[in-house]
């Protein structure tokens, strides 16, 4: 190789390289994105129960108050509304158990306190209408227990938390400053 060619081999190395250390630039500047049940992704940046303890993080950091699954914690934003993004959280996990939800409003000074994690351990799916996030539960025959159907909503105008029709508490009570699911 003459020394042209080395000097156009090692401009051409370089320019490669520079490409290279650029497009990861770009890759480490952009948005996470949501990749398990564990995370997804808000507004306000990634959610996730990947925590110590199954607790959720809001870009890799603990949440105030701290919130805690049981052997799981699922993250599922659900719904935007002006500038709040709804997460359902899923505490799965148990033997007498298999899920238990609450919902968390995500906004950009942070979160606000969450629901207490309710449900009748069964599975169920949100449906939302205007400012009501309905969550429909089917009789569940467990193992340990049975428990009745049931239907929760939650309004996000008022903040209020209904169990087929009544009113129960809208926020999650702190064992040791931890919402636990």
């Amino acid at each position: 190789m003459n020394a042209f060619d080395l000097k156009t081999f090692r401009h051409a190395g370089l320019s490669i390289m520079t490409v290279a250390v650029l497009s990861c630039g770009a890759a480490f500047s952009t948005p996470a994105k949501a990749d398990s049940p564990r995370e997804d992704q808000t507004r306000y940046g990634l959610a996730s129960g990947n925590g110590p303890l199954n607790t959720l993080l809001i870009n890799g950091h603990p949440t105030t108050p701290k919130i805690a699954g049981n052997s799981a914690l699922f993250v599922q934003k659900i719904a935007e509304s002006g500038n709040t993004d709804v997460v359902l959280l899923t505490s799965v996990g148990g033997q007498a158990c298999d899920a238990q939800y609450s919902i968390l409003q995500v906004t950009p000074n942070g979160i606000k306190t969450p629901t207490p994690f309710f449900g009748n351990c069964s599975t169920a799916k949100p449906s939302i209408s205007g400012s009501k996030i309905t969550l429909k539960f089917p009789r569940n025959i467990g193992k340990y227990a049975t428990t009745p159907a049931e239907v929760d909503v939650y309004d996000l105008a008022t903040g209020i938390l209904t169990k087929n029709g009544q009113n129960i508490p809208a926020a999650c009570k702190l064992d040791d400053g931890v919402c636990q699911g």
